[in-house]
């Protein structure tokens, strides 16, 4: 058995101040959700998402580029939670956001074993090519039996997201699958483009960091965060807050 991956959509703003994310449908206890948020200017401030937790080493940007029509740094952040009994879709704080994409994964663990605390790194690619190449800055290793999904972000709109790919010394990371199916993408405010990728790798450990990867139609720069899933024998879920913002979306349960 491995771990169950089901992505949410991307849901883009514009210049508002608060941002309702759509998690996957018919959760169950034992889920863990995972939501994703990339924003222009860089200097958006991303606030916290109440009952969640920041997953520690993703937050950051990718430079200090001002905001303008398909070009300016972005700055992004994540967060987790075990799903518990009415959960509603949470809502983003956002402050000076001329446009943003946010996205949410819900990870399953196999029968009889846990979810541990996600643990993420983050990469950027600033060269402005259409080989979208994002180095991460730390070696979270990423292991046989893991989930691992990365978010992307890209300055514009002029340029889709092709061919997706994941590596890192060490580890076999089989299919690869853009998640959701369709990117994100926005001609609100000063554009925006965001697609994810998926995995479930067959061999490890990792022994460098991994590398983020894009076919990209038009040049661009953009920033990266991964994250690794691991399951481990049944126990007591970490870190569960009863605690979440309400919104009038529920979660069917």
């Amino acid at each position: 058995m491995a771990i169950t991956i089901t992505a949410g959509t991307w849901d883009a703003t514009s210049g508002g101040a608060g941002q309702t994310i759509a998690l996957p449908a018919s959760p169950q206890a034992g889920d863990l959700h995972v939501i994703y948020e990339g924003c222009k200017p860089y200097g958006t401030v991303i606030g916290d998402l109440s009952g969640w937790t920041e997953i520690t080493g993703t937050p950051g940007s990718n430079g200090t580029v001002a905001s303008g029509t398909d070009v300016g740094s972005i700055v992004q952040r994540a967060w987790y939670r075990y799903w518990q009994s009415g959960d509603t879709n949470p809502t983003i704080t956002l402050t000076g956001c001329n446009v943003g994409f946010a996205c949410s994964h819900r990870f399953r663990p196999s029968a009889g074993k846990t979810i541990d605390t996600p643990v993420g790194t983050k990469g950027q690619d600033t060269s402005s090519g259409t080989g979208y190449s994002a180095t991460m800055d730390t070696d979270i290793g990423i292991t046989a039996g893991d989930a691992v999904v990365s978010y992307t972000t890209i300055a514009g709109n002029n340029s889709t997201f092709g061919t997706q790919t994941l590596s890192a010394t060490g580890v076999t990371f089989g299919t690869v699958s853009e998640s959701p199916a369709t990117e994100g993408t926005t001609s609100s405010g000063n554009d925006l483009e965001a697609s994810a990728s998926t995995a479930l790798p067959s061999a490890g450990p990792s022994s460098a960091a991994a590398v983020v990867g894009w076919t990209l139609s038009v040049a661009q720069t953009g920033i990266s965060a991964l994250i690794r899933i691991r399951e481990s024998a049944g126990g007591i879920l970490p870190n569960v807050s009863d605690s979440v913002t309400v919104t009038e979306n529920k979660v069917a349960e």
